[in-house]
């Protein structure tokens, strides 16, 4: 059997394969969708079903397939194309794999690519890597010439480059559901990790082409600066109306990290229109602080001859520079170490990533085994409640069969009474006709 040992290096996305003693460094690209196990090594059987093999590896429909045996960990093979990346690695999960590894149609791969979640990756829960076509269709060859089609791989999620204090950025925008629900479930992680992880925040923001040839002196109803900070959206001046809400909402974290999740719990449950979010944002005792008041207005640039819709403003300015450095394409996002974060938003999913690049995991550890001991007090009540409802039935079962019997000895005695009755009567009526004759 050929033993493939692949590791992933995180910074440098590459991996690492031993043929027979031979190794060979290969670039991959890690999907933004599904679970990456951050901090573990998985090891599986590397194959390429006969019947996605006829079908040139398409994996985009799992009717015409049969489910993978049991036979461990078992990583499959397929190409790219004629459905989406997501689509695939669901229909690979529901065939029993752990992991997905998608060859490219290119010759090579850069370390930038990836592949892209189409809205569906939530139903994805297996890692999914994608790796060029050269490389690609040297392993399916040396699948092919093995006397043993499965092939065993290891794959190292752990990341090299290990920090004292992780930096840790939230990537905001305020047009996604899903990205307050994060935020909502990650406060939990976030009150354990604050002392140890340095978190700040950024938001979604455009730099308007258009009025940059124009140097920013035109006002634009979408935007802020002069188009320097543009937020897209329909209806007039409903971009700048979302630009300086997130202003505002920047400021709340600079004043107090606690009260601004506190706030965008406030704003996500309570302020739905665009056009009311400055209406909405009043009624806010954390948003209204003067604290938060003066931080909004000392962002701007201190020009008095300039309208305050061309004004720069240092904060803006923070969003465009790590929006263009990070290499966050989607929002919301996050970035750890200088590295954006793949897989699914998932707060359990985000926190294991940060502790990957953590030097002393502690926290971490303490952390994980809270998470351990959760299932299992759960399945403790469970029990419980099973064992009451149990006993509960034993006992009505009892109450009722008494009761059935207290009634059915009632209703003997009755018919035993009427039965003596009815002889004492007939008895009299023999001896009354006896005298009589």
């Amino acid at each position: 059997m050929l033993i493939f040992s692949i590791l992933s290096y995180l910074v440098s996305a590459k991996l690492q394969i031993f043929i027979d003693g031979q190794s060979k460094n290969l670039n991959y690209s890690l999907a933004n969708f599904g679970h990456i196990p951050y901090g573990r090594t998985l090891g599986g059987f590397l194959i390429a079903p006969k019947e996605i093999e006829d079908n040139q590896l398409d994996l985009c429909n799992k009717s015409n397939l049969q489910p993978l045996s049991d036979q461990g960990n078992v990583w499959i093979v397929a190409r790219i194309g004629n459905c989406s990346a997501t689509t695939k690695a669901y229909v690979a999960q529901e065939l029993g794999a752990q992991l997905l590894v998608i060859i490219s149609n290119k010759v090579s791969l850069t370390n930038g690519m990836e592949l892209n979640n189409d809205g569906m990756g939530f139903k994805v829960h297996i890692p999914t890597i994608e790796i060029s076509k050269s490389d690609g269709e040297q392993i399916l060859k040396e699948t092919a010439s093995s006397e043993d089609p499965r092939q065993y791989a290891i794959i190292s999620f752990n990341d090299s480059k290990k920090v004292e204090k992780p930096e840790v950025i939230l990537f905001i925008t305020l047009n996604d559901k899903a990205g307050f629900k994060f935020i909502r479930e990650f406060q939990q992680y976030y009150k354990i990790l604050e002392k140890k992880v340095k978190f700040s925040i950024s938001f979604e923001v455009e730099v308007n082409k258009r009025d940059k040839r124009l140097n920013f002196t035109q006002p634009n109803d979408q935007c802020m600066g002069g188009g320097r900070y543009c937020m897209q959206s329909r209806g007039d001046g409903q971009g700048r109306l979302i630009i300086e809400e997130q202003l505002r909402q920047h400021c709340i974290w600079i004043n107090n990290e606690t009260q601004w999740f506190e706030y965008m719990d406030y704003f996500d449950k309570n302020c739905f229109k665009v056009l009311n979010y400055a209406a909405c944002s009043s009624e806010s005792q954390i948003a209204q602080q003067k604290v938060v008041k003066d931080c909004v207005e000392n962002s701007y640039e201190k020009d008095s001859k300039k309208a305050k819709e061309l004004k720069e403003n240092t904060i803006m300015d923070y969003w465009v520079g790590n929006k263009s450095l990070s290499g966050i394409i989607y929002f919301p996002g996050v970035l750890v170490n200088g590295k954006p974060y793949h897989g699914n938003l998932e707060a359990e999913s985000v926190t294991e990533d940060i502790c990957s690049n953590m030097l002393d995991q502690s926290v971490c550890s303490a952390l994980q085994q809270s998470e351990d001991d959760s299932p299992n007090s759960g399945s403790e009540i469970n029990w419980a409640m099973i064992a009451f409802a149990v006993v509960s039935c034993i006992l009505f079962g009892l109450f009722l069969f008494m009761c059935y019997r207290r009634r059915l000895k009632m209703q003997m005695q009755q018919e035993l009474g009427q039965q003596v009755n009815e002889m004492v009567s007939q008895y009299i009526k023999f001896y009354e006709t006896k005298n009589e004759k």
